[in-house]
């Protein structure tokens, strides 16, 4: 797409949502409107345009682009986020396909608090493929003071959580393929989804299997099953019961764990531990 020239008298100025209540001045915060799964088209050209309210965009399906005057066009893709402040000029939309968003938009003198602290600051973040937008909607559906309050005090959470991820990722750099491995190795109680594999990457699932096996030689799902089942196995070895090794490495039973340790090494847990015990 082509540089954009532009007068100020042209840019379109949405407007900010009415539904202003007292508990949203005693607060300092409110949710003025949020969508799921809003589908926009894929767009061509460029119309200059900016808020009276702060915005938070989730892209969770298709690619798209991002335009500011001073930055000219970015491109991003499922599990990037856009944030927007008041009379920010910007647009943004499909890149050649739908462009799929969660939104949320908010404001309030909290809200400009955390804008001038610098953790809302206009332009692309990393959110990830799960849709954390999702939660904080279904809390503000609650119209009371109270649910207010829990829908405000999500939100403003989730803004602190994506401000400390992208700060962690500019500081450390982008490689969490490697943190995701430790990761994985330390917390050997929890269960990680590949879902939940790829959110921390910041990458749909199809981009994180590729970017996986190209990195480890196998499946995401096939690594951490391995990983597991060398540890299960170090503790037959040891003489722990299976469903004890079972529970502490996050499986239903002893059955299930059996099940995987036959698959990954090609025999049950009772013949491994007799044929390699010392």
């Amino acid at each position: 797409m082509e540089d954009v020239k532009f007068d100020s008298k042209d840019v379109v100025v949405n407007r900010n949502f009415p539904g202003r209540r007292d508990i949203h001045v005693r607060s300092g915060f409110r949710i003025s409107q949020y969508q799921q799964g809003v589908a926009r088209p894929p767009l061509d050209r460029v119309e200059p345009r900016y808020f009276e309210f702060y915005s938070l965009c989730h892209l969770v399906e298709g690619e798209g682009w991002y335009w500011t005057p001073a930055g000219g066009f970015e491109y991003l893709s499922s599990g990037n986020g856009i944030l927007v402040s008041p009379r920010f000029v910007h647009h943004y939309g499909g890149h050649g396909t739908i462009f799929r968003e969660d939104f949320i938009c908010f404001d309030g003198p909290v809200a400009d608090y955390m804008y001038r602290a610098g953790v809302l600051r206009d332009g692309i973040i990393k959110i990830g493929v799960v849709r954390r937008l999702l939660p904080v909607m279904k809390l503000a559906l609650n119209l009371t003071d109270r649910g207010q309050l829990a829908a405000q005090g999500a939100l403003q959470n989730l803004l602190y959580d994506l401000y400390l991820d992208n700060s962690r990722e500019e500081r450390e750099g982008p490689d969490r393929f490697a943190r995701l491995l430790e990761k994985l190795s330390a917390d050997t109680e929890q269960w990680w989804t590949v879902t939940e594999m790829a959110s921390y990457c910041h990458l749909s699932e199809n981009q994180f299997r590729r970017r996986f096996r190209e990195r480890t030689g196998m499946g995401p799902k096939h690594y951490y099953d391995s990983l597991k089942m060398q540890l299960a196995a170090a503790r037959l070895l040891r003489g722990e019961t299976l469903d004890r090794i079972a529970r502490e490495l996050g499986y239903r039973d002893g059955y299930h764990l059996s099940k995987v340790f036959k698959r990954i090494h090609s025999l049950s847990p009772d013949n491994y531990r007799r044929k390699y015990r010392i």
